[in-house]
């Protein structure tokens, strides 16, 4: 099943942006970013306007992941998004971005 997303945005993340999804299957990422750490203001990603095809939306398991040229991308931060808010604190710099994980605790039939 696939999540449709009408507003996704890290808030204030140095400027922060905003972004839709349409269609984002458990196994997919976000775009990236860079988080030069000019701030201290916490690394989040609001969502709005959830649904789902054919079922229900209760929430979409995230993981805010760093890039790490060379070495696999590491998890720093693990949240069940119930279509609003998820903060996950005051990065260090780094590029970073979010890795959908699941869909209600499943993982897509196609995404594994």
């Amino acid at each position: 099943m696939a999540v449709g997303v009408l507003g996704i945005a890290p808030a204030f993340a140095e400027g922060g942006f905003n972004s839709t999804i349409s269609g984002w299957l458990p196994g997919k990422d976000s775009r990236t970013w860079i988080d030069n750490n000019n701030d201290s203001v916490s690394t989040s990603v609001k969502f709005s306007g959830c649904s789902v095809d054919n079922g229900r939306f209760t929430y979409a398991g995230l993981q805010l992941k760093k890039v790490r040229p060379g070495l696999p991308d590491t998890v720093v931060n693990r949240d069940n998004n119930y279509c609003d808010t998820s903060s996950f604190g005051d990065k260090a710099a780094g590029t970073y971005y979010f890795h959908y994980s699941n869909l209600n605790g499943q993982l897509d039939r196609l995404a594994r």
